[in-house]
């Protein structure tokens, strides 16, 4: 008779949640921040990797830029920041930046878009400061 060997389970105290734990957090996190914000799945694109990357495109559109297509970015540095598309295949022209948590709950950026869009809120400049990974990794993961 064999038996199945016991793995440890994320979450408990002192455990570190696997790479693949973390980026399945992040796909669930930025699947239910793209739902707040009215995208599909088509619409966003994230990964866990050296760097921690995320991009979802918004329908919303700037009242005196109805042209130009708009976008919410987030990396493991900087966190949440809306961007505008420069049309020239330039770098996203970064609009504004949700400065008060690396990871805010899903509706938090919600409503920091649509304050964006509305032109009342958002810093001119990222946050300043190194995020602790392993903290944001075990974050993430439990949003998985």
């Amino acid at each position: 008779m064999t038996t199945a060997p016991i793995l440890p389970t994320a979450g408990a105290p002192g455990d570190e949640p696997t790479p693949h734990q973390t980026e399945h957090g992040l796909r669930a996190y930025v699947r239910q921040v793209a739902a707040e914000v009215g995208a599909g799945p088509e619409a966003q694109w994230c990964e866990w990797a050296e760097s921690a990357n995320a991009y979802i495109a918004l329908e919303n559109r700037l009242p005196d830029k109805p042209t130009r297509d708009l976008a919410l970015i987030w990396d493991d540095e900087r966190g949440w920041a809306v961007g505008m598309e420069t049309g020239s295949g330039e770098d996203l022209l970064i609009l504004a930046w949700y400065v008060e948590d690396l990871l805010p709950p899903p509706r938090a950026v919600a409503t920091f878009v649509r304050c964006v869009v509305h032109g009342i809120a958002g810093s001119k400049h990222p946050p300043s400061g190194v995020a602790d990974r392993r903290s944001l990794a075990g974050r993430l993961a439990a949003y998985a």
